[in-house]
């Protein structure tokens, strides 16, 4: 079985772009397969068990529904450096957004701070414009029907164009922000 994305992105030999979307939904049987994969070669190569492969780990427990919060508690402790606290909290951050779980902004929030330093210009604003779509769609403490980065982001920008047209700007609901061109 090929791996598919974005476990192949997550796995190989290069690190994983902060700038990615690792959160578009797998088949829950791929998922499965991917994780007894994934926990069969860690547990014979313990040492030499990279943080993308257990990062990949996390993405398929996710999408096969076992606990992935716990395998995120493990990588939080696990996590040696900023570049790899970021790329968790995106990673997580972007799971939980494809499901439009409460908490998932957080996550984002956290590694894009972490990122914001390790990250070219180019990706930095590539990350900063996906995170301002996303921040247009609600969120909900139930899991709804996963979604890919192209279907939310195309749900956020219908909610952005009605509330752009329909709803009183952000400077009057009282959030703070002004336009430049108000």
């Amino acid at each position: 079985m090929s791996i598919p994305e974005p476990l192949s992105r997550l796995l190989s030999n290069d690190t994983p772009s902060l700038a990615d979307w690792y959160g578009d939904p797998l088949d829950a049987g791929v998922a499965e397969h991917w994780v007894r994969r994934l926990q069969s070669g860690n547990a014979q190569h313990p040492q030499q068990l990279r943080f993308g492969d257990r990062l990949a780990e996390l993405v398929a427990r996710y999408w096969s529904g076992r606990d992935a919060e716990m395998s995120y508690r493990s990588l939080v402790a696990a996590a040696g450096d900023d570049c790899q606290r970021a790329l968790l909290e995106l990673c997580y951050g972007q799971l939980l957004f494809a499901c439009k779980r409460e908490g998932a902004r957080k996550h984002l929030d956290d590694g894009f701070a972490l990122a914001a330093h390790l990250l070219a210009a180019d990706e930095y604003f590539r990350v900063m414009k996906r995170h301002q779509a996303l921040a247009a769609l609600p969120l909900h403490g139930v899991v709804t029907e996963p979604c890919s980065l192209e279907s939310l982001l195309s749900e956020a920008g219908v909610i952005g164009k009605l509330r752009g047209r329909d709803w009183p700007d952000d400077a009057q609901n009282g959030s703070g922000h002004t336009d430049t061109l108000d």
